[in-house]
């Protein structure tokens, strides 16, 4: 893995089949509407929290790893999905789905905003570990799919 500048192993209980990344600092408000895309994608994202769908309503392993350049995360994996989280205190909170909040496991890092990739594996093997890879976001201009980079004519 490129060159790492932290990195955090845990086990979450992930209650309801899920599991957030989130600012500490900020309460941010779970996304309450679940897409099929969310679901295709196993994972949802709202201001300051990203919630990650897992296969069972048990203890999972999860790994935070901050990168400073995106960064794939070695090993054998079944699934994966981008993301992006805004970290603005610079303090991320693990945490399962009926965790009290001030209790949960804390990662230090720069404040910002990050880009990232979620990988899933042994959903079916009931051993499911999760791998969480960030990378500060940049600046450039995301462009949604289906979208064309030329711009539109003008009439």
């Amino acid at each position: 893995m490129g060159r790492m500048k932290d990195m955090h192993k845990f086990q979450v209980f992930a209650d309801y089949h899920q599991f957030y990344l989130m600012d500490a600092s900020i309460k941010p408000n779970i996304p309450e509407e679940v897409t099929e895309q969310d679901m295709l994608r196993r994972l949802r994202a709202a201001p300051h929290i990203v919630v990650f769908h897992t296969e069972s309503a048990a203890h999972v392993h999860v790994e935070v790893v901050f990168v400073s350049e995106p960064t794939e995360a070695e090993g054998a994996w079944e699934h994966q999905a981008a993301f992006s989280l805004s970290l603005p205190s610079g303090t991320a909170a693990l945490c399962g789905c009926t965790d009290f909040v001030p209790d949960c496991p804390r990662i230090t890092t720069a404040p910002g905003s990050y880009s990232g990739h979620a990988y899933f594996a042994g959903s079916t093997s009931g051993d499911e570990r999760y791998c969480l890879v960030l990378w500060p976001a940049t600046t450039q201009q995301v462009i949604p799919s289906g979208l064309s980079r030329k711009a539109a004519p003008v009439r």
